[in-house]
């Protein structure tokens, strides 16, 4: 059944309790419909763009005026038709609405197929959910935090959260041997650069802070380690990858779901 953009805001707005940039160029992405609920409590909708380094929203108002939004403004927003950047050579979307849910494998009653992996085209017309938590950008030295933008892509309580960001990527040559042709043994020659999305998972603390899961599994087995033998285990007879994003939702729910996380 095909859902509509107003039906999941409604579910987004719902209260719960690179290397990342090239040097000089920010992230910008452009949506063509978004719904913002702001810290006031009030809605609005309207195109919008969200400057990720920046950490402030955009919107083209009905009057055709531009509301710059900054993160400590907002609440959370559910966003609809990003203007695709083909320069994005290995960009995907993927269905993140039965995760959002807190569904996972072996919920009886979850009976349908997982969403299909990763698309050869993107599938704009998904919608994605973002929230507000407060991060010190993962500077470990700092105890300041500010408030920034993360998806939503599990449900709750601790809820799994993605930043994305751009990162260089080499294309190199080989050789006809499988070698760079300066010398046996040696690696391949960068040929050149294209630009990917590399994702950075969090997690979406009840108090508002967010962990930082720089290695996935270590980190999410640590901040859970009274199930970590149960969760290992389950990951495993599924055949879960903590570094994907879908699967990695499956088992932050699956965690969830045995009471496990901290008060």
């Amino acid at each position: 059944m095909k859902r509509t953009l107003g039906y999941l805001v409604l579910l987004a707005l719902l209260p719960v309790s690179a290397q990342a940039q090239r040097s000089g160029q920010g992230f910008t992405q452009q949506f063509n419909h978004a719904t913002v609920l702001l810290s006031t409590g009030d809605t609005i909708a309207g195109p919008l763009a969200l400057h990720r380094s920046e950490e402030i929203l955009t919107m083209t108002m009905a009057d055709n005026t531009v509301r710059t939004l900054p993160a400590v403004n907002v609440q959370s927003f559910a966003v609809q038709g990003e203007r695709y950047d083909r320069s994005r050579e290995r960009y995907y979307y993927d269905d993140f609405y039965s995760m959002r849910q807190g569904y996972y494998y072996g919920n009886p009653y979850f009976n349908t197929l997982p969403p299909p992996r990763r698309r050869e085209r993107p599938d704009t017309a998904l919608v994605r959910v973002f929230r507000t938590y407060r991060w010190n950008r993962d500077n470990d030295y700092s105890d300041f935090r500010a408030p920034g933008f993360f998806e939503q892509l599990s449900g709750g309580p601790i809820i799994l959260l993605r930043r994305e960001g751009l990162v260089e990527r080499p294309v190199t040559y080989s050789g006809p041997y499988g070698y760079g042709g300066y010398g046996y043994g040696m690696p391949g020659r960068t040929m050149g650069y294209y630009t990917d999305v590399k994702d950075n998972f969090f997690l979406g603390l009840p108090n508002g802070n967010v962990l930082s899961l720089r290695n996935p599994k270590k980190d999410l087995l640590a901040y859970f380690h009274a199930h970590s033998r149960q969760i290992e285990q389950y990951a495993k007879q599924n055949k879960l990858d903590y570094t994907d994003a879908r699967e990695l939702a499956y088992i932050v729910n699956y965690a969830n779901s045995l009471g496990a996380a901290k008060k």
